[in-house]
C-alpha cells in the first residue's frame, strides 16, 4: 500500500510525520470497516451465549432433581440385590440337596435378610398362617413352633460375606408367599427353596417416598419380575396411607393370579 508523508512544524507539538492515504487507495478504509463489523458480530455472539445459558438453566430445572434420581437408584439397587439373593438361595438348595430359605427381618432398620439351609433329608415345614385375634396361649404356641423351626436352619456363610446394604431411603413394606398367603408386614418373612429346583412363589414390596416397587418370584421357573411405579400423592392423604393402599392393591393383584 503506497503511503506518502508530509512534514508538519508546530512549536508546541514538535516536528513529526503524519501518514497520508492517497485518494485512489480505499483498501485501508475497507479494512477498518470490516474490523468494525467483526467486533459487532462478536458482541451479538456473546449475547446469544448468555441467552443459551439461561435456556439451559431453565431446562435443567425442569428435569428431575438429583435427589429424586438417587432415590430411584437406591430403590433399584435394593430390588436387584433381593433378586440376586433369590437366585442364590435357589442354587444353594440344589447344591446342598436340602431346603433353603431366604429370611427377611422386616422390623430391623435398615431391613436385614439372610440365606439359611436346613438339615439334610426331608424337612416338613409346619403350616403357620398369621391369624388375627389369637389368644395369648395360641400366639405362644406358634412362637414356639417358629423357634423350633429356626433352630434347624444355619446361615450360609458365603452369603453373609456379601455386602447387602439397603439405603435408608428404601423400605421393604411387606412380603407374601404361596406357602403363607397372608401379607407379612412385620416380623420375619420367609421364602423356601427346595432341592428339586422348586420354590415358593412370592412377592416382595419396596418403597421410597416417591416410588413403589415389587419383585415377583415365580414358583416353578427360574424367573423374577420387577416393577417400578411412581406414587400418586395428594395434599390430603398421608404418605403412609398412600403406601398402605397401594401395597394392598399390588398384593391383591398378585394373589388373584
Amino acid at each position: 500500500m503506497p503511503i506518502s508523508t508530509t512534514k508538519t512544524s508546530n512549536p508546541e507539538l514538535g516536528q513529526f510525520q503524519t501518514p497520508v492515504v492517497r485518494p485512489h487507495d480505499r483498501s485501508l478504509f475497507s479494512f477498518f470497516s470490516t474490523a468494525s463489523k467483526v467486533t459487532s458480530q462478536q458482541g451479538f455472539s456473546l449475547i446469544e451465549i448468555l441467552v443459551a445459558l439461561v435456556l439451559a438453566a431453565m431446562i435443567f430445572l425442569a428435569v428431575p432433581t438429583s435427589d429424586t434420581v438417587q432415590k430411584h437408584r437406591n430403590l433399584k439397587s435394593a430390588v436387584d440385590d433381593l433378586d440376586r439373593s433369590v437366585r442364590f438361595a435357589g442354587n444353594e438348595a440344589v447344591l446342598r440337596n436340602t431346603v433353603v430359605r431366604l429370611r427377611i427381618s422386616l422390623d430391623k432398620v435398615p431391613v436385614e435378610y439372610t440365606v439359611e439351609y436346613g438339615p439334610a433329608g426331608n424337612l416338613p415345614l409346619p403350616d403357620m398362617p398369621v391369624k388375627a385375634g389369637q389368644s395369648l396361649q395360641d400366639e405362644k404356641a406358634e412362637a414356639d413352633k417358629r423357634a423350633a423351626l429356626d433352630r434347624q436352619f444355619t446361615k450360609v456363610e458365603e452369603f453373609e460375606e456379601i455386602k447387602h446394604d439397603i439405603s435408608e431411603d428404601v423400605t421393604i413394606l411387606g412380603m407374601a408367599s404361596t406357602s403363607q398367603k397372608e401379607l407379612v408386614k412385620e416380623g420375619e418373612a420367609t421364602l423356601y427353596f427346595y432341592p428339586t429346583g422348586e420354590k415358593d412363589g412370592g412377592i416382595i414390596i419396596f418403597s421410597t417416598i416417591e416410588e413403589i416397587a415389587y419383585l415377583e418370584v415365580a414358583p416353578f421357573l427360574s424367573e423374577t419380575n420387577s416393577v417400578f411405579e411412581t406414587l400418586k400423592t395428594s395434599g390430603v392423604a398421608k404418605l403412609e396411607d398412600i403406601l398402605q393402599t397401594k401395597m394392598e392393591e399390588v398384593y391383591k393383584e398378585w394373589l388373584a393370579r
